[in-house]
This record gives structure tokens, C-alpha cells and sequence, in this order.
């Protein structure tokens, strides 16, 4: 009857590994990073239950041993085992576990692994089971149940590795396909990459050049390989005819960018900026650049460079390239800019400034319904890239006029009741945080109230850049609210640093939390900025 139990802890195993499988697909179903993950978050463990549960079956079996019958002990330690693998209730869940033909893939595999090792741990339960200790059965039983149930996580990381040459078969079908499609209707790649900016400058060349052209570019945040090949699969293969398709490409590690220009082959490449974003995982800001850079090396000798010449590492690959042509754009008035913004002014009403040709000596003035100084360069950077393609600058300035924001970048939304919400919640870097901040302080009339998880990725820049952060929100900010005690430490001291009163600065456990606050106390006029959200991987 011990097998019973070994089967409740079986059981309960596998729930524990359908429950992980979320966080490995956040992780993009890299071990590395996974494990990753599985060593930063130790409380992910759940640890204390399953010991505690079984350390209570083990003393209460020893004062039962004298007396102790098969049912007895079933009872004593399957209630254990219950108590044990009964799941418990998570804080917050953002983005739930999405059962695609990979992901079943993964669990199948690391159903069978880990349904192998629980079948060799029982049979060497049954080989070291003393008979005539009536509960030595049971005991080990329940000492493999646990150990097996808390080592239930790895078994993802052994899965990934028996399916690894089935997706990799799988991942050069897709590319092929991909490849196919590409050669069928031939348009001009325009790849964007960089540490930050990269999703609005793509959302903005995109509206740009299809008042003309027709131009297609990758959704929302698809920038991986399989990302990109994703969307020439599903989006590019409904067209007939395409003169552009704009290209987002990220990377956690060298390499990756490289290997999506080998599929997309971009014959122009805009670099944004280089910045700490995922620094924990480059290791280094030049690392960083470098991986930016692949971009840039991927170009033909009669491509073009688009680069940001505010930034000192984007603008040093200008001396790295090998192409026809860099152009490097400047809001700072960098002497060698080929596009440079003046006259910049941020209001309620969006961004206006004046846009330089230099070459030419034309300027337009540009106003667009968007909100953060950094989105200036982003606009140049698309200004210029459409230049490059033909558009007259005053027909590029009218389309500005017609932008939104990208979702979730700084988005301003006034509700029915009279909030006014600025929506910064896609990620956070330094740049970006000091911009959204800068635009909740041009809301006089009410209350100020920024709600955020702070920053992170940033390696061993964070603690410091997000203390800053909390000096910065004090001097903009009336109402501060923090989500995650630990994550947010220093942005809390950053703030004590300050005159803030500190009756007005609050954490949370849970961003629904931080909500409830805000539905509670805003009032119509008040404004508030969601600045970041993080994934479920970081609370």
C-alpha cells in the first residue's frame, strides 16, 4: 500500500511541473535562463510544506510504530502527502500558460522523465523496505515522494533536452518556409534594433511609409528568430505584393541579431541606443553594443546605417561599419547629424520641433500626439530611414501628425471618470523612466500618482539606477506607490533620501493592490503613470 503514497507524490509532481511550465515559457524555453530564474527566486521552491508535511508523517509514524497497521499509515502519510502537493494559491498571475504544440511537446517529455525516475526510486524503495519495520515502507516512500517532488521543476530543463532535436527539426522547417515566402514578394528589409526604443521607432516608420508604400512590420514585440519567422509565416504570407517589411530584432545573448538578419537580410539597419537594458544577461555595456552592432555587420556593402548619434556607443559603430552609407540623427546638435531636431517643446498636447536636413539645409516643423523627449530620436530615426526611401520631409512631418503611441509606451488615456492615465507599463529603462516622469509632471491640476515595480535586468546597475529612480519620482511624483517590497528597497531609500513625506509613499505585495489603492483615493484631474510591469519571472 506504500505505492499509494509514492503515487500521490507522483501525482502531485506533475501538477508542480504544468505549474513551472509557465515560468519556462516566459523564459522563452531557454534552460539557462530558466535555471536561471529557479536560483534567483528560491521561495518559488515551496520547500517548507512538503519537508514540514513529511517531517509531522515521520514523528507521528514513530510514536505509531508499535501499533501501526498498513491503513494506519496509508492514512498518516497520504494525509501528508496531500497536505503537501495541495497547490498553493499564487499571489498574482499576469500571463497565463499558453498550451501551444511546443509547450505540450515539453510536458509530454518531462512527464516521461520524470515518470521514469519516480518508477526507479520505487522500485528501490521496495529493494532497502526493512520487513520487519512495519513502517520503513512507507518512510521511504514518503523521503522519495518529497525529494522527487521538490526536484519536479528540473525535470522541464531534462524535457527541453529530449525534444531539442525535434524543435530544432521543427525550428528549420519553419525557417525554410519563412526563407520562401520572403523570396516570393522581395521587399526592402529595414531592420531596428537597440536597447530601448526600438518597438515605437518600428511602430512609427511603419505609419510613415505606408502613406505611400505598403509596408508591413513585425507585431508587438515579435523579435526573436522564431518571433520574426513567425510573422513572415502568418502576417507576410497573406500579402501578394510588399514593398517594406520592417524588421524588430532583440537579443539576450551575441549572436542572436546576427542570425535574424541571416533569414531577414535588412539592407537598411537602425541602431536606437545601448544602454543596461538586460545587462545582467550581456554582462557588459560593450558586450551590449556589440550584439547591437550584428545589425549593422549584417548589411550589404550598398546599405545604410541609421544610427543615433546621441548615444556614444551607437554612434561608434559609424567607425565600425562597412556599408554604403551611416546617417547618423541628433536632438543634442551632434556637429556630423545628418537629421537633427531644434525648437524641441513637450506639452499636454504632445512633441513639436523642428527637423533639419542638414545636407539640404530643409527644415519642417514637426508635431506629433506623443508624449516622452526620447521619442524625438525615435521620430528622427524613422524620419530618416524614410528619407532614405524617397519621402519629401513635409510628407513625412504630416504623417507624424497622425501618430499614436504604441501600446503600452507612453500612452495617455483621459477615463470616463476624469483619471488620467499614462501608460508606461511595456518595460522601464533609465531613459525612459526620466522621460515618463518628466511627462507626469506636466499634469499641474491634481495629484501626481506613479505606480511601479522599478526597474530590472539592469544588472549591477539596477539597485543604483533604481534608487535614482526613487529620487527622481519624489520630485515629480505626490503619491508614490511601490509593487514588491524587496524588489522596490531602493526605490523606497531613494525616496526617504528626499523631502517627500513619507505618508504618501505606500508598498504593495501585488500590483492589484497598488490598483485598489488608486480606485479607492484618485479623484477627476488626478494622473497616474503605470511605469513598468513586470512579469510574473520577477514576483
Amino acid at each position: 500500500m506504500s505505492a499509494l503514497v509514492a503515487i500521490l507524490w507522483f501525482l502531485g509532481g506533475l501538477a508542480r511541473i504544468y505549474h513551472f511550465a509557465r515560468f519556462f515559457q516566459i523564459e522563452e524555453y531557454q534552460n539557462r535562463r530558466y535555471f536561471r530564474w529557479l536560483l534567483r527566486t528560491p521561495q518559488r521552491w515551496g520547500w517548507q510544506r512538503p519537508l514540514l508535511a513529511w517531517s509531522a508523517a515521520l514523528i507521528l509514524g514513530f510514536f505509531l510504530l508499535e501499533q501501526a497497521t498498513d491503513t494506519l499509515a496509508l492514512v498518516v502519510f497520504g494525509l501528508a502527502a496531500l497536505v503537501a502537493i495541495w497547490p498553493a494559491r499564487e499571489k498574482e498571475v499576469k500571463k497565463r500558460f499558453v498550451r501551444t504544440s511546443r509547450a505540450l511537446r515539453l510536458l509530454i517529455a518531462s512527464a516521461l522523465i520524470f515518470g521514469g525516475v519516480t518508477i526507479l526510486a520505487q522500485r528501490l524503495v521496495s529493494d532497502w523496505a526493512v520487513p520487519a519495520l512495519p513502517l520503513s515502507g512507507y518512510l521511504l516512500a514518503a523521503l522519495a515522494g518529497v525529494i522527487l517532488f521538490l526536484l519536479a521543476p528540473l525535470a522541464l530543463i531534462a524535457g527541453n533536452w529530449l525534444v531539442t532535436p525535434v524543435e530544432a527539426a521543427l525550428r528549420r522547417l519553419y525557417l525554410a518556409r519563412a526563407r520562401r515566402v520572403l523570396r516570393r514578394l522581395e521587399p526592402t528589409v529595414i531592420g531596428i534594433t537597440g536597447s530601448y526604443g526600438k518597438t515605437s521607432t518600428k511602430h512609427y516608420l511603419a505609419h510613415i511609409l505606408n502613406g505611400r508604400y505598403r509596408a508591413v512590420a513585425t507585431p508587438r514585440s515579435y523579435n526573436t528568430l522564431m518571433g520574426v519567422s513567425l510573422a513572415i509565416n502568418t502576417v507576410l504570407r497573406q500579402e501578394t505584393a510588399l514593398d517594406y517589411f520592417i524588421v524588430e530584432m532583440g537579443a539576450y545573448v551575441e549572436g542572436e541579431i546576427a542570425e535574424i538578419c541571416r533569414l531577414a537580410r535588412p539592407r537598411i539597419s537602425i541602431v536606437t541606443a545601448v544602454g543596461p537594458q538586460h545587462l545582467e544577461r550581456f554582462g557588459s555595456l560593450e558586450a551590449i553594443a556589440r550584439a547591437k552592432y550584428e545589425i549593422v555587420a549584417a548589411l550589404p556593402s550598398d546599405g545604410v546605417a541609421i544610427l543615433n548619434g546621441d548615444d556614444p556607443r551607437v554612434r561608434q559603430m559609424a567607425e565600425w561599419a562597412q556599408v554604403g552609407r551611416t546617417v547618423l540623427v541628433s536632438q543634442e546638435g551632434a556637429a556630423d547629424a545628418a537629421f537633427v531636431a531644434r525648437n524641441v517643446k513637450e506639452t499636454l498636447d504632445g512633441l513639436s520641433f523642428d527637423v533639419v536636413e542638414v545636407a539640404s539645409g530643409e527644415s519642417r516643423h514637426f508635431h506629433a500626439p506623443l508624449y516622452g523627449i526620447h521619442n524625438v530620436t525615435n521620430l528622427l530615426l524613422a524620419t530618416a530611414a524614410a528619407r532614405q526611401l524617397g519621402l519629401p520631409l513635409g510628407e513625412i512631418a504630416l504623417r507624424v501628425a497622425g501618430l499614436e503611441a504604441f501600446e503600452h509606451r507612453l500612452q495617455r488615456r483621459v477615463q470616463p471618470g476624469g483619471l488620467i492615465v499614462l501608460d508606461d507599463a511595456y518595460s522601464a529603462n533609465p531613459v525612459g523612466a526620466r522621460s515618463a516622469l518628466r511627462v507626469l509632471g506636466l499634469h499641474q491640476e491634481g495629484r501626481r500618482i506613479l505606480i511601479t515595480p522599478g526597474m530590472v535586468e539592469l544588472g549591477e546597475r539596477q539597485e543604483e539606477e533604481n534608487r535614482l529612480l526613487g529620487e527622481a519620482a519624489a520630485g515629480v511624483a505626490t503619491d508614490i506607490l511601490l509593487v514588491g517590497v524587496e524588489q522596490t528597497r531602493p526605490i523606497y531609500e531613494g525616496v526617504l533620501a528626499t523631502t517627500f513625506d513619507r505618508s504618501h509613499l505606500h508598498v504593495f505585495e501585488t500590483h492589484a493592490g497598488a490598483v485598489a489603492w488608486l480606485r479607492e483615493q484618485a479623484r477627476p484631474g488626478d494622473a497616474v503613470l503605470f511605469l513598468n510591469d513586470l512579469p510574473d519571472t520577477y514576483l
